[in-house]
């Protein structure tokens, strides 16, 4: 809704309106855009992984072409659990790069000697299908990448990346700290202006985002707005191109 039509709706002041959705946006209750607002939108139970991969699969695999178009030859790239960023690894097929990821499925994906393979150890957690830990988090703790790419349960401008598994936050975070900086984030629009359970990475340290042309573009204005540069998808799985409206 937009602050004018509210006004005029409870017949108030567009001052008061702004005051009322400021005092219901700190609550997190509802997401604020310029002019207006939208109810916040909050992720629901965890799906399991295979759930994961038959939703948006289409978007996903558009989505994983335009990452995998921003990773050089010879890159150390961080890539953790989900269904997306495993289309990320399947675009990486036959690439001379170094993939570490906690991603226990991404061993089905990346069969080729081309490219090298690491999987961090830890424990499975059959769910997600990743690997989280202790010995997970060792394993990140010696690798120097040349970029990051994560997957997301929701990305919005006021919460930043947020997760539904409290364990995954600690790699995810580690993660980002071990790249140089060069951080994407993957995630279809279902994503976009959701809050999930858990507090992930700041969008301060997200240097891209990657999503389809179903995304709010309300909400992806804030995120552009708080300097990240947004990528939307416009072509198809096997040859994505990307635009940045």
């Amino acid at each position: 809704m937009r602050v004018s039509d509210l006004a005029t709706a409870f017949k108030v002041s567009e001052i008061t309106i702004r005051r009322d959705l400021d005092e219901l946006s700190d609550e997190g209750l509802v997401e604020r855009f310029h002019g207006g607002a939208q109810l916040a939108h909050t992720a629901g139970r965890e799906n399991l992984f295979v759930e994961k991969g038959m939703q948006h699969a289409a978007e996903k695999e558009a989505i994983g072409a335009e990452a995998a178009a921003l990773v050089n030859d010879e890159d150390t790239v961080l890539l953790n659990g989900g269904s997306t960023t495993l289309a990320v690894l399947r675009h990486l097929r036959h690439r001379n790069v170094r993939v570490v990821t906690n991603n226990a499925a991404a061993t089905t994906e990346f069969t080729d000697e081309a490219g090298e393979l690491i999987i961090v150890g830890g424990e499975f957690r059959a769910k997600s299908r990743s690997l989280i830990g202790n010995l997970a988090l060792l394993a990140l703790s010696q690798i120097h990448a040349t970029m990051c790419i994560l997957g997301t349960n929701g990305v919005s401008a006021r919460t930043g990346l947020t997760t539904s598994v409290h364990a995954e936050t600690a790699i995810n975070r580690l993660m980002v700290e071990r790249s140089n900086g060069n951080v994407v984030v993957v995630a279809d629009g279902s994503k976009i202006g959701v809050t999930s359970s858990f507090a992930c990475v700041p969008l301060s340290q997200v240097r891209t985002l990657i999503t389809d042309p179903s995304a709010n573009p309300e909400q992806l204005a804030a995120i552009r707005a708080a300097g990240v540069r947004v990528i939307v998808s416009t072509g198809s799985a096997s040859g994505a191109v990307g635009a940045t409206p």
